[in-house]
């Protein structure tokens, strides 16, 4: 594959040609064959975004390229936080193609979170919920680094005496009502749901007391979202939370 362009079977395995770029790009062989030996100093941006993606070019790359390709931009280094934005505007459009294809919520839930995994690479867990019914929720893992069985077992204690209602707001509803809010377990107002997580899933033995949530709900009534733990204390970048949100109401307005 050259990004979304599918090479012809008998050209897989080999080395790729201008033809082939140019096609998968969008443009003329000539003028592709000019861009690659300097020729030419016209170039859109919106060429080199394709150029980037055909190539499946990282963040640090996907820089070097334009700077090469407009030369205007100027030798300007890419710091940290700016690469991450980079990358997750790729995440973004990677997630947004695939949604569009689900066919059910739970496809649609599964896709997206595994975006959500590649954005928070270090997470212990990475799950996606979804609620059937006051107090009842389902959520499957999409990564499991040894930690979902103690996950489950905390919950399990932590909900034994909850109500229905008290279940519910553990699983952060209906404090985030809206698609595309974010929050950690310090917006909890009850103080049995506040004590809960406390006591258990930031006790030492359990310790996966860290946590980033994003809601997905549709017009269909689906109430869902997205989690992200992390063993011991953990912050969370703005820009995790940001891609976070941005995923999850993208997802809420692809299921309505």
């Amino acid at each position: 594959m050259l990004g979304d362009y599918d090479r012809l079977p008998v050209r897989r395995g080999r080395p790729v040609t201008q033809e082939e770029m140019a096609e998968a790009v969008g443009v003329s062989r000539v003028w592709y064959s000019l861009l690659e030996s300097g020729s030419t100093n016209r170039t859109s941006p919106k060429v080199l975004e394709r150029i980037g993606g055909a190539l499946m070019l990282d963040a640090a790359d996907r820089t070097r390229l334009f700077h090469l390709g407009m030369p205007e931009l100027g030798p300007v280094e890419v710091g940290a936080e700016s690469a991450l934005v980079l990358e997750s505007f790729a995440v973004v459009r990677a997630a947004m193609k695939r949604l569009w294809t689900a066919t059910t919520e739970i496809e649609a839930l599964e896709t997206v979170a595994e975006q959500v995994a590649g954005i928070v690479n270090d997470a212990d867990l990475v799950f996606y919920v979804r609620r059937l019914r006051e107090g009842e929720w389902e959520w499957p893992y999409v990564v499991d680094r040894g930690m979902g069985q103690r996950n489950r077992d905390a919950f399990a204690a932590a909900t034994s005496r909850m109500t229905p209602a008290e279940i519910d707001e553990f699983l952060f509803y209906p404090r985030l009502s809206f698609a595309g809010e974010v929050a950690t377990p310090e917006v909890y107002t009850s103080t049995a749901v506040r004590h809960a997580y406390r006591d258990i899933f930031c006790d030492p033995k359990v310790n996966l007391g860290a946590l980033l949530h994003a809601r997905v709900c549709s017009r269909s009534g689906l109430i869902g979202g997205f989690t992200v733990k992390h063993l011991g204390v953990h912050e969370y970048s703005a820009e995790q939370r940001a891609i976070m949100g941005t995923l999850a109401e993208l997802t809420s307005v692809a299921l309505s």
